[in-house]
């Protein structure tokens, strides 16, 4: 009599010590994802200088380069997502033709004009590299193509992506010094 209430009671406890070691363990592994996205987030700031090996006086010249890119960049980047909204809404077929291609036209005129100020912020940090980190550099710009289209979001080496880059590993180009 006292063995089958012995018995559930038993199982009844290893039935809820399981159920806390799952929860536990997927609470150490969700919060072990959010805390590798803080740092990833937080390193990413100077993930540019790392790559390319900037020197102290370097680093402080890239921030200051990427203060003045970011506060010239952002609002024409608002101002892009609102043409870009606008731009979708044409669907309905009150508009005619000669206004969509209108806002095509000032969408994608916007949106030059933000990809040259992207290349003329990178003319400037070129300019403050020097020969083998330019190398580098270039290799780096030379693969943004590939990176802004992969996965939707714009990826550094390391930060995942295809093949190698997912496991964090990257090729080093033909001509960068070791």
């Amino acid at each position: 009599m006292n063995d089958p209430r012995r018995t559930r009671l038993l199982t009844g406890i290893i039935i809820v010590l399981v159920a806390l070691n799952i929860g536990l363990l997927g609470w150490i592994w969700l919060r072990s994802n959010r805390s590798a996205h803080r740092a990833s987030r937080t390193s990413s700031r100077t993930l540019l200088a790392d790559t390319l090996g900037l020197d102290a006086r370097q680093k402080q010249q890239l921030a200051d380069l990427q203060t003045v890119y970011f506060k010239q960049v952002r609002p024409r980047q608002r101002q892009l997502r609102q043409e870009r909204k606008t731009y979708f809404r044409l669907t309905d077929s009150s508009f005619t033709e000669a206004q969509r291609r209108e806002k095509a036209l000032a969408f994608h005129w916007q949106s030059a004009e933000v990809e040259l100020m992207t290349l003329a912020h990178f003319d400037k940090v070129a300019a403050i590299c020097n020969p083998e980190q330019r190398l580098l550099l270039n290799h780096l710009l030379s693969e943004l193509p590939g990176r802004a289209t992969a996965g939707g979001a714009f990826r550094m080496p390391g930060q995942g992506g295809r093949g190698n880059r997912a496991r964090g590993e990257r090729n080093p180009p033909a001509d960068a010094p070791n």
